[in-house]
């Protein structure tokens, strides 16, 4: 095995080639509304050359493993130039959720690179890659078109240097390229449902202006909160 390969804790220097994951996920979130049976996600692997190796698991909001998914296949080689499906059941109690938001969970899927391609004098360094994508638990009484207006809700104000951001909705909250006078105070920011979150700032202006990230992962851009 160590002519195929110097491992990862070898210097970089010693290696002639580098590879890294040609396999991406389908989607940047899942919505999974609580009365379906299961949800799909899509896997796509652009490599026209290699194979790889790709296991998935489900962790909860605080990021610990849970038994409360299955996602099958967990664990399957995806070859060069094409595409798998992966199903993720929930199995838990839905009665445990609550019924009035909705509930965060984070789906991983690690990619390792297979050593087949690799003849026996060459040297590589073998960079298995891993993916996170939040999963949202939707009760069946929130809609995607309350998710896509909730962002109208939000309510903002500003004290003691920092924004205080409320979200008064259901649905959780992503928002980036968080502005005030045309300077980002915060790439980032993500808001429980009923919910706040604070962004740092000695910036002072009318209004917060930032993009929300939808359902589709795509950005609805430069949305007003009055300050």
């Amino acid at each position: 095995m160590l002519k195929k390969f110097i491992a990862v804790f070898l210097s970089i220097f010693l290696c002639q080639v580098a590879y890294a994951g040609g396999v991406s996920l389908g989607a940047t979130r899942i919505i999974y509304p609580i009365s379906a049976n299961q949800v799909t996600l899509k896997v796509y692997n652009s490599d026209e050359k290699r194979n790889y190796l790709v296991q998935s698991w489900v962790t909860n909001s605080v990021d610990k493993k849970t038994n409360d998914f299955i996602i099958t296949p967990p664990l399957f080689v995806i070859k060069a130039d094409t595409n798998n499906v992966l199903r993720v059941v929930f199995t838990g109690n839905k009665d445990n959720l609550p019924k009035d938001r909705e509930s965060l969970f984070y789906l991983y899927s690690k990619v390792i690179p297979s050593t087949a391609d690799l003849n026996s004098n060459q040297s590589a360094l073998l960079i298995s890659t891993t993916s996170k994508i939040k999963l949202f638990m939707r009760p069946s009484n929130l809609t995607v078109e309350e998710a896509m207006e909730s962002y109208k809700k939000l309510k903002c104000s500003y004290q003691n240097n920092q924004i205080k951001i409320e979200n008064p909705t259901p649905f959780y909250m992503n928002l980036v390229t968080l502005r005030v006078n045309n300077k980002e105070v915060s790439n980032a920011v993500m808001i429980p449902p009923m919910d706040s979150a604070q962004v740092k700032t000695t910036e002072k202006g009318n209004a917060l202006i930032f993009n929300m990230i939808s359902d589709y992962g795509a950005q609805i851009k430069d949305n007003s909160c009055a300050l």
